[in-house]
């Protein structure tokens, strides 16, 4: 196993049948409907800086710089001598990274722990029958967000309208990674409590890349769903910073282009048991 680059924990998730989606929210989350779900782990939080930043280091040649940004506000910059985290900022999610810097990651977490890769970078594709690494289907990104908030509702996540105790904790009030005080902004992993499933943030914070090619649901059960074969669409999850509490659900999901590499976007890995 790798040691020492990574500060996130495995929770496990037994298998299940249960209702995802809501005939309550917007268009993107109905109808409701079932899926059967096998055994899962999930991180515990977030990937942060720090964490990314290992696999920067260690293979270099792993990442296309153009699915990172290294600008302001991000907490991992580029110099001269390579990448590099900025002072006080390695505890802070991973941001303005894509979809695929983010499957990057995951295949370098797989050789390193002994696992088969999931992700074929060349070809923009996947193999879910590896053991190794891999962004968490929504469904499953769903299932352990019910299991933590079994209300349903945001809770106190870092989302815009925050209890001052959380907003005391974002970056800008520090004057980290260039995010300014008084705004918005993001707060470290695992910086609050964690939910009833044992996982950190999962409501707000930053929105989580999943792994799953965006598709409109459908009302038909569902084995282990993981979306479309096509399309450059990503289902992403849990809210941000960025967004009101009422909008960051556990059903709620949204669509991002694969590329897209903005400061309300991280990601937390999973691997199928």
């Amino acid at each position: 196993m790798l040691v020492g680059v990574r500060q996130f924990s495995m929770i496990s998730f037994a298998r299940q049948d249960l209702v995802v989606g809501s005939a309550d929210l917007t268009a993107r989350e109905r109808p409701p409907h079932r899926v059967s779900l096998g055994p899962f782990a999930l991180a515990d939080r977030c990937v942060s800086a720090g964490d990314f930043t290992a696999f920067l280091h260690d293979a270099p040649d792993d990442m296309d710089h153009l699915m990172i940004d290294c600008i302001d506000p991000g907490f991992v910059v580029h110099r001269a001598d390579g990448f590099q985290v900025r002072p006080g900022c390695a505890d802070f999610p991973m941001i303005q990274i894509s979809f695929w810097g983010a499957a990057a990651y995951c295949n370098w977490l797989s050789r390193g722990e002994g696992f088969q890769p999931v992700y074929d970078l060349a070809r923009r594709e996947a193999g879910l029958s590896a053991d190794g690494y891999r962004l968490p289907r929504e469904a499953e990104w769903e299932a352990a967000c019910r299991q933590g908030h079994p209300a349903g509702t945001a809770g106190t996540g870092n989302t815009a309208d925050a209890p001052a105790a959380c907003r005391a904790l974002r970056a800008g009030e520090a004057g980290l990674g260039a995010f300014r005080r008084g705004e918005p902004g993001p707060i470290p992993t695992a910086a609050r409590a964690p939910d009833a499933a044992g996982l950190h943030e999962m409501i707000g914070n930053v929105r989580e890349w999943c792994h799953d090619r965006y598709a409109p649901y459908s009302a038909e059960p569902a084995r282990d769903p993981s979306g479309p074969g096509r399309g450059s669409f990503r289902v992403v999850r849990g809210g941000s910073f960025a967004d009101p509490g009422p909008a960051c659900r556990p059903a709620s999901r949204m669509a991002a282009f694969e590329d897209t590499k903005c400061e309300v976007y991280g990601f937390r890995v999973a691997r199928s048991l």
